[in-house]
């Protein structure tokens, strides 16, 4: 039997005290510690490779050539133009819109101050004359299928239009500046000139009756409408309030006043 000396022996000596050491597993166990050892620097040095290998190949690798193009900038004035056919015919001119028809216009003008010897006696169109043609500075015999309500301009050249129908007003729902209440405080209005339905005051009605209407460039209210009311009488007394209302501040646009359509509630409510 093998002497140990237990002062200098390993873990493995005294485990294998008086055992077959020649069996294999003794030599497992002695070697294990050297193969976790290697392989725990092999996978540090794995890793190491696998993260920092792309920053050194980096570093190390050649500098590829990169071949400068040089930028050339071209004015286009210096560009000639492609030389110009003789050969080759001009377009075509596009096609014109045909004029609108001549309304026929009947001469009527203002009366001005002229000595005696200068005037001139003419009676002035009658209403039947009216009615197909439309008044001008002179006479003049046009289509009679065209319509005078068009927008036709007269036949002596001066641009003056003849028959042209006002342009209606734009309407706006938002605006830079909104319209201002008579006074500043439309509250204020409604309290003092609403009187309370007696049928509702009988019936106990409270609520909110909604009424729109527009604000003219002038600052009138204008078509007002009822757009939800509650009835028993509040409804027509919003809207009598509403078309009651002085004028307005209109709304702007572009610092020109414009037309507005306003929606607003008003409030029914009885003192308890």
């Amino acid at each position: 039997m093998e002497k140990i000396n237990y002062k200098d022996a390993s873990l493995n000596d005294l485990i294998f005290e008086g055992r077959n050491k020649q069996y294999g597993a003794y030599d497992l166990r002695r070697i294990y510690d050297d193969y976790v050892l290697r392989a725990v620097l092999f996978a540090i040095l794995g890793f190491g490779l696998f993260v920092g290998g792309p920053v050194i190949w980096e570093k190390i690798k050649p500098e590829a050539d990169i071949e400068e193009q040089e930028i050339v900038t071209v004015d286009p004035k210096m560009i000639e133009p492609p030389p110009i056919d003789p050969k080759t015919p001009p377009p075509p001119p596009l096609p014109s819109s045909p004029p609108p028809p001549q309304v026929s216009t009947v001469r009527f003008v203002p009366p001005e101050v002229a000595p005696d010897e200068e005037i001139i006696e003419e009676d002035p169109p009658k209403q039947e004359e009216l009615k197909a043609v439309v008044a001008g500075t002179e006479t003049v015999q046009g289509d009679p299928t065209a319509d005078p309500n068009e927008l036709v301009v007269d036949a002596a050249g001066t641009g003056e239009v003849i028959g042209a129908p006002p342009e209606p007003e734009p309407e706006f729902s938002f605006v830079e500046q909104e319209p201002q209440p008579p006074g500043g405080d439309l509250q204020s209005y409604f309290a003092k000139n609403i009187k309370y339905p007696q049928k509702a005051i009988n019936q106990d009605i409270e609520g909110k009756v909604f009424v729109t209407f527009v604000v003219t460039s002038s600052g009138e209210v204008d078509d007002v409408k009822l757009l939800k009311g509650i009835g028993y009488g509040c409804d027509e007394e919003a809207l009598r309030v509403v078309k009651a209302m002085p004028k307005w501040t209109p709304g702007k646009n572009g610092g020109r006043e414009v037309k507005v359509r306003m929606n607003i509630p008003i409030v029914f409510k009885l003192a308890r």
